[in-house]
């Protein structure tokens, strides 16, 4: 919601310096509007327009790169999830108690990241404890064979895998673009698309041509804040790695 008010904010911004444009070319002497001022304009709002290019692909190729990373992460740790399980059955029933817990931090885990409808959303610490609860039941395992020895050992990496992965979803849950920069990006798109106003014919057409570039240049905004915050709003990491790796080692 937060991602479509503020592309709302930004169409609204960019078309108003169109109608800025057109507002003012009707009331500017005809001597600020001749070839030569159309060309010092043009010349001027070409270099905002250029930066402003540059500063979007550089926005796009760093918020997708983050989407794919936070993505990789989830299935990194479903993975995990299933080598731990299957290391706990082969340990034995001795470690039941622990494959419990890992379970029980697992659905924790998949209810933090994206709450169920009608159900509140697992804490942070809540799910934290969960996890380290599950890693005391690990390290309290006392091996009898030398393939009980071994797979402890492998447990104890894996789960130390899993809590670097946990540690990089918290830390890197989004919104890395500030909110000043975003709004100096919005105001450089309000003063070019103030310049297509000044010179343009005051008819629908120009008109309404200008409002779709508004809308369009005001989406890509808003789809780039939606992959630099990949938890919320319309495009969201997908979660079906830990799910189905959940359902396995529910079985």
């Amino acid at each position: 919601m937060q991602n479509l008010l503020v592309g709302l904010i930004a169409f609204a911004v960019i078309f108003g310096g169109a109608l800025l444009g057109l507002w003012a070319a009707k009331r500017l002497p005809e001597y600020h509007l001749n070839a030569e001022t159309r060309t010092a304009v043009s010349v001027s709002v070409a270099i905002v327009g250029t930066l402003s290019a540059l500063v979007i692909s550089l926005l796009i190729s760093t918020a997708s790169r983050s989407f794919a990373d936070r993505q990789e992460d989830i299935s990194a740790m479903a993975s995990d999830l299933l080598r731990a399980d299957r290391m706990l059955e082969r340990y034995g029933p001795e470690a039941n108690e622990a494959r419990a817990k890992l379970r029980a931090w697992a659905a924790a885990k998949v209810q933090e990241l994206f709450p169920a409808a009608g159900q509140a959303p697992v804490t942070y610490e809540v799910s934290l404890a969960l996890l380290e609860s599950a890693q005391d039941a690990i390290l309290a395992l006392a091996p009898k064979t030398p393939q009980q020895d071994f797979l402890r050992t492998r447990l104890i990496a894996v789960t130390v895998d899993i809590t670097a992965e946990r540690w990089r979803l918290f830390q890197e849950k989004g919104g890395d673009i500030p909110p000043p920069f975003l709004a100096v990006l919005i105001f450089w798109f309000a003063i070019v698309f103030a310049s297509f106003g000044l010179f343009a014919p005051p008819n629908a057409t120009a008109i309404a041509a200008m409002m779709l570039c508004s809308m369009a240049v005001a989406g890509g905004l808003m789809m780039i804040l939606e992959l630099d915050t990949p938890y919320s709003g319309i495009l969201k990491v997908s979660v079906e790695p830990m799910r189905q790796a959940l359902a396995e080692v529910a079985r």
